[in-house]
């Protein structure tokens, strides 16, 4: 019986040391820890998009933590589960904001259980007016294409010609346009790239786009690079008139254009014919202006849209000659025909020598009466005698004429 109550005694003094003990470690209210480099949380930024507002402040808002508090209590925490909020929601002015912070415990332990020393106990954020605008993308051209190659920066495309910028407004005001700068050294084929882009200032440097945000980050650039080659220009000539083409002066201006295209285009294309010059229908030295027409997927690179044509005819020589003799030819059986037309001046052009041997009795003017009936419009065949080969009537003529059933005679 008395060891039994030895062995009690003995083991409730155990027991005794052991809550003591566990008092002295975990109970007692004046230990104290510190944690370093605790990052603070910004909260309430939203509020500050909403006033055009926005946060300068860059990287981490580290700080340290003394906690007090008992060893049960403080041994909970560590560097990862401590939360340090601060709000940015009340901030309405740009400029410098001390900021207090609200400490979050985990959930084990008890609020007022411990308390806690900041250092430093506020946190400093940097706050800008925001701004945001369009601004133009400027392409600049360095080195230059082959010789024979050319870049057509009048077809240049970009799938953004404006960007949207948008931060702090002292550095958005500085911004005056974007620049992209393609290389076209030695370029035989059309560029279709993206690049990005440099943002500057109006006189043409660089601004500082830290805080700076686009709504892209590269632009995408179509230049069409194609062959260059110089064609003449050319029209084609019907002799008539007393003139061919030996005897008329043609000179075009400009003589030739650059055009661009394809390399098997470009190789099909010897010449650009502007059109067909009837010289019949030249009564005199003219000049005439035409359109500069260019097959498809051809480039007028010298941007000229017409040519001038002059025709002259410095070998030749024009007179005018009344007739007043018509010849029928073709009139059908049983008819009668009488010309209304009682004279015709016709303008004769040919070379010098010949038109000083010509008279009105040498030109022989025809009227082909086929299928014609009653009053008809008739274009009359002037002919020339054999051995005045250079001679031509220049213009359009026409006599009109009557044909009518060869009266009866009345029987007797």
């Amino acid at each position: 019986m008395t060891k039994n109550k030895l062995g009690a005694l003995a083991l409730s003094f155990v027991i005794a040391l052991g809550l003591w003990m566990y008092v002295r470690a975990y109970v007692k209210t004046d230990y104290d820890q510190t944690f370093y480099n605790i990052p603070v949380a910004l909260e309430g930024q939203a509020n500050l998009t909403d006033r055009q507002l926005m946060l300068l402040s860059e990287g981490d808002y580290e700080v340290n933590i003394k906690v007090h508090g008992s060893r049960q209590d403080v041994s909970k925490l560590n560097s990862g589960n401590i939360q340090l909020v601060a709000d940015l929601s009340k901030i309405s002015e740009p400029g410098e904001h001390n900021l207090t912070y609200n400490i979050i415990y985990p959930g084990d332990v008890p609020t007022g259980a411990v308390s806690a020393e900041k250092n430093p106990d506020r946190v400093k954020v940097v706050i800008a007016r925001k701004k945001t605008k369009e601004i133009p993308v400027d392409v600049i051209f360095e080195g230059d294409v082959p010789a024979d190659y050319i870049k057509d920066t009048s077809a240049l495309e970009l799938d953004y010609s404006f960007v949207e910028i948008a931060g702090p407004e002292e550095v958005v005001d500085r911004i005056d346009h974007a620049t992209i700068t393609v290389d076209c050294a030695g370029r035989t084929e059309s560029i279709y790239e993206s690049y990005r882009y440099e943002l500057q200032d109006e006189k043409g440097k660089p601004v500082d786009a830290e805080w700076i945000t686009t709504n892209v980050s590269e632009v995408k650039v179509y230049l069409p690079v194609t062959m260059v080659k110089k064609v003449p220009l050319t029209v084609t000539l019907l002799d008539g008139g007393g003139a061919t083409g030996e005897t008329t002066t043609v000179v075009i201006e400009p003589m030739e254009i650059s055009v661009s295209g394809s390399e098997a285009a470009l190789n099909a294309l010897t010449e650009l014919n502007l059109g067909t010059i009837d010289l019949a229908q030249i009564t005199e030295d003219t000049q005439k202006s035409y359109e500069i027409s260019l097959p498809e997927g051809i480039r007028n690179v010298s941007n000229l849209p017409t040519a001038t044509v002059t025709i002259t005819f410095p070998k030749l020589a024009t007179r005018e000659y009344t007739i007043t003799e018509f010849v029928p030819l073709n009139l059908p059986e049983g008819m009668v025909w009488e010309p209304l037309t009682k004279q015709l001046t016709i303008k004769v052009r040919g070379l010098k020598a010949e038109i000083q041997k010509l008279n009105e009795t040498d030109i022989l003017v025809q009227v082909d009466l086929t299928g014609v009936e009653n009053t008809s419009a008739v274009e009359p065949i002037i002919r020339f005698p054999e051995s005045l080969t250079s001679l031509g009537a220049v213009g359009s003529y026409s006599i009109s004429v009557q044909v009518t059933p060869q009266p009866t005679t009345p029987e007797e």
